[in-house]
């Protein structure tokens, strides 16, 4: 280790994301990955003439909560940078000092990670959820066959190659619907097959943030994500990059996404003892947009 051991944290915490795996793979799955450059201006233009309507697009703040923009292919809306932080770690001096194969950092960053990961995607889901005007209802007789059916109905008119997300019990619904349903039908409906046959991928999404599941137990949510009106995924997710001095004052290796360190040992009074730590916390900044609206749909599984 270096004599400075906040600089030897600082560099294997902040070990660059792996080129292949930026984001979490649901937001991978349903979303644009953009970057921007310190001080550069995102702006969204409206790409498309064949409905007037599709001209509103949500910014999503760090809460998930939406804003709208009215956008034309002349008066582009500039969207604002949130920042996503985790919760302050520690790692404890009497963990990393003797610490040959660095394990406690490698635990610590694999959480900040999570956790940020989780809240990225947390966000965007609770945003696609506020969106009342593409909530899909299940009425009375309506099962899963059919609400998934009315979901595609919803968004095909403006796009296809679908990403289902859903929460654990629409999952276990969909894996069980053949064999809870063998005895009411007079014919074998085959739920998977018709997913499959429509295109769409089911991605499980699970865990909490902040104590709250990142998508409800009950949710499904559906993406068209080839639009037949703007060019590419209905949700545009863009990470401001951090200068070159940003990320040396944070002791950062990486640009997107910073793991910043104390300098100096912090008193942590767990249990009434007086431990020294290091303080741990990543730090990024991003644009969540939900460019095309239309193309989404949600609803809660009866």
């Amino acid at each position: 280790m270096s004599e400075r051991i906040d600089f030897e944290i600082a560099r294997v915490l902040g070990a660059p994301i792996d080129p292949n795996f930026k984001v979490s793979l649901p937001l991978a799955e349903i979303c644009n990955l953009e970057t921007a450059q310190p001080g550069e201006l995102v702006r969204i233009f409206n790409s498309s003439d064949e409905d007037a309507n599709v001209d509103d697009i949500y910014s999503v703040d760090a809460n998930g909560g939406l804003t709208i923009h009215k956008v034309s292919p002349v008066a582009p809306a500039t969207m604002t940078f949130v920042g996503v932080q985790s919760k302050l770690e520690y790692v404890l001096i009497d963990e990393i000092l003797p610490a040959a194969d660095q394990s406690a950092l490698a635990r610590k960053k694999a959480g900040i990670t999570r956790a940020m990961d989780k809240k990225e995607l947390s966000n965007i889901l609770a945003a696609i959820v506020a969106v009342a005007s593409q909530e899909v209802t299940q009425g009375s007789g309506v099962d899963l066959y059919d609400l998934i059916q009315a979901m595609i109905h919803k968004v095909e008119d403006y796009g296809d190659n679908y990403a289902l997300l859903v929460g654990s019990s629409v999952k276990e619904a969909i894996d069980a619907y053949d064999k809870v349903n063998a005895d009411n039908f007079n014919y074998r409906v085959g739920l998977k097959e018709f997913i499959a046959s429509s295109g769409i991928t089911v991605t499980k999404v699970i865990g909490k943030v902040n104590g709250t599941r990142v998508l409800a137990t009950d949710k499904l949510i559906l993406v068209a994500r080839d639009s037949t009106l703007a060019v590419g995924k209905p949700i545009t997710f863009v990470r401001r990059l951090m200068s070159p001095e940003i990320q040396q004052l944070m002791k950062s290796e990486q640009a997107e996404r910073a793991i910043s360190v104390a300098q100096a040992p912090t008193v942590i009074n767990a249990d009434g003892k007086n431990t020294l730590g290091y303080g741990v916390f990543g730090y990024e900044s991003v644009i969540q947009t939900i460019t095309n609206y239309r193309a989404l749909a949600w609803a809660t599984l009866a």
